[in-house]
């Protein structure tokens, strides 16, 4: 890594974030940053006014536990569950996934819920591409089975993670993993259609 770094090829500008990534991290931060500094008062104002009607359930079922968490409607269901310490990859996929471009296929979980609870309602092209390539695609494979980083979430769901790396398995279901924010905010930075998280 560090013989890699010191290529002379390689400059600041070659390693930096291209700048729509850095633009959302600063709309982002900017955003929390006022709404902290003029002392929350509209935000409460809007609380009192909305109560939860901008939340809903997700409950996670796994092998050890079942939990139970308030998110933002609209907000990415990887995204979701990461910002509140729960993780939709297995074991060391924590680590070794796409970051939500929808290409590795580790954040796969099952997910019910009423007909309008998800959007979009069907698998997108990259799920479709994705979950019918080894090692998903089995035969007995949930018609319910998508990817965390492709679906929002509209209104209260249940959702499964099975065993395997990728959450191929079939039969049983994994045990629960703490999120692993390897490198922060930027764990989710491919996600432009989350809400900003909520301040508490």
């Amino acid at each position: 890594c560090r013989h890699f770094l010191s290529h002379p090829s390689m400059t600041s500008s070659t390693l930096a974030l291209p700048t729509s990534i850095l633009d959302r991290i600063v709309s982002r931060n900017s955003a929390a940053l006022f709404s902290t500094a003029s002392g929350g008062d509209n935000d409460s104002n809007n609380e009192d006014m909305d109560g939860d009607s901008d939340m809903v359930n997700v409950t996670l079922e796994t092998a050890s536990k079942q939990t139970s968490l308030k998110v933002q409607k609209g907000e990415i269901l990887r995204t979701a569950l990461l910002r509140r310490g729960a993780s939709p990859h297995n074991g060391r996929a924590r680590l070794i996934n796409c970051r939500g471009l929808g290409t590795c296929g580790t954040c796969a979980v099952e997910i019910e819920g009423n007909d309008n609870a998800i959007a979009p309602r069907e698998r997108n092209t990259k799920e479709r591409l994705r979950l019918n390539f080894p090692p998903h695609g089995s035969p007995d494979q949930s018609p319910n089975l998508r990817l965390a980083c492709q679906v929002q979430v509209k209104d209260d769901i249940v959702i499964r993670k099975r065993t395997g790396f990728w959450g191929q398995d079939t039969d049983e279901l994994a045990e629960a993993y703490d999120a692993e924010l390897w490198f922060g905010d930027l764990e989710y930075v491919l996600d432009n259609k989350s809400p900003p998280p909520e301040q508490k």
